[in-house]
């Protein structure tokens, strides 16, 4: 039986785990370059963003990082979910699709305009999961980043 809730401060071991999981799978383990000590001021005090957690026998198995966004065309927010993992032995079982559905609920009952996330586009079993449950691909938008360097460079324009 698997339970979803939200993470705690105590689940941050386990969260940090499986970020470390997801990122070798994506090969962008070289990109994790925050401390324990920020992520958990990020979540738990600053409140950027919110993690469900996913955990059978005590045992956290899975994860979803989600923060609200805004359409202008909309004029409402949206939940824009920034990592779903789900550790290697326990996928195909559900509970992918039982997050997703909890973040679905979540827009409509604070009546949300939508939800939305990315997926590396060599990730077929995720796009096809993806597809499988209604999602389309927004193939007219390309994704944009200003991050390290750059971000300073742009500050300093």
């Amino acid at each position: 039986m698997f339970n979803i809730r939200n993470a705690s401060s105590n689940d941050l071991p386990a969260i940090l785990s499986l970020i470390k999981e997801l990122a070798i799978y994506e090969n962008l383990e070289d990109q994790i370059t925050f401390s324990q000590e920020e992520f958990q001021k990020s979540i738990f005090e600053k409140k950027y963003a919110n993690i469900l957690v996913c955990e059978t026998n005590e045992k956290i198995i899975g994860y979803a990082i989600y923060f609200y966004s805004f359409s202008t065309f909309l004029g409402r927010g949206g939940i824009y979910l920034e990592d779903l993992y789900i550790q290697k032995g326990f996928r195909n079982q559900g509970i992918g699709k039982k997050i997703l559905k909890l973040l679905a609920q979540k827009c409509i009952d604070e009546n949300l305009g939508r939800l939305e996330w990315a997926c590396l586009n060599w990730n077929e079993p995720s796009l096809a999961f993806y597809k499988k449950i209604g999602a389309k691909t927004l193939d007219e938008w390309v994704s944009l980043r200003v991050d390290g360097d750059a971000l300073s460079n742009l500050a300093n324009l």
